[in-house]
């Protein structure tokens, strides 16, 4: 009982930063700011730690993890222009994330603009979750974009492994396999 009014604590302070609920990314990376404070105290001037290429720090360096390709869009997924490519929680369980790969602008454009089509998440017999209200507001579809909606995971509904499918009016895309 503690742990579930803990948990709904948790998600009642995390959403007005659900509220937005979605971005868009084209697969691009940026490189980290440098921050003030972190020079490193063996640089005795700045010309030198101009023109000295970056002293390592020891730490073994790890390649970043290659996301795995998504498999080919399905025909219905091509039929309406949109393709899931993930569903999984985050925020110990309390939100499921969902992300979608535009496939065709336009499309879904058409599907998405009615609000009627917000996209619901059904997992078994529980009732749907329903993303916040403004979850698309200001969504830009572009082809190969991925864009996400953060679900407020009520009474636990989804949990890691089981088959969950997005239904957006009268279409209905997965089953997928909750991460």
């Amino acid at each position: 009982m503690i742990r579930e009014l803990l948990r709904l604590a948790l998600l009642a302070a995390m959403l007005p930063w659900v509220a937005g609920g979605c971005a868009t990314h084209g697969g691009t990376t940026a490189e980290p700011a440098t921050r003030a404070g972190n020079a490193k105290p063996e640089a005795t001037s700045a010309a030198q730690s101009a023109t000295s290429p970056p002293q390592s720090t020891g730490a073994p360096q790890h390649p970043a993890k290659a996301r795995p390709a998504l498999p080919p869009p399905s025909a219905l997924e091509t039929r309406h222009g949109i393709q899931i490519a993930q569903v999984g929680l985050t925020a110990a369980g309390g939100l499921v994330d969902v992300r979608f790969k535009v496939l065709d602008a336009e499309k879904v454009r058409k599907l998405l603009g009615d609000p009627a089509n917000m996209p619901m998440l059904i997992a078994g017999d529980n009732p749907p979750l329903m993303p916040p209200h403004n979850a698309l507001k200001g969504a830009k579809f572009g082809e190969g974009l991925v864009f996400y909606i953060l679900y407020p995971n009520v009474r636990s509904a989804i949990k890691p492994g089981v088959e969950a499918s997005v239904a957006m009016g009268d279409v209905r895309l997965g089953p997928v396999i909750v991460q």
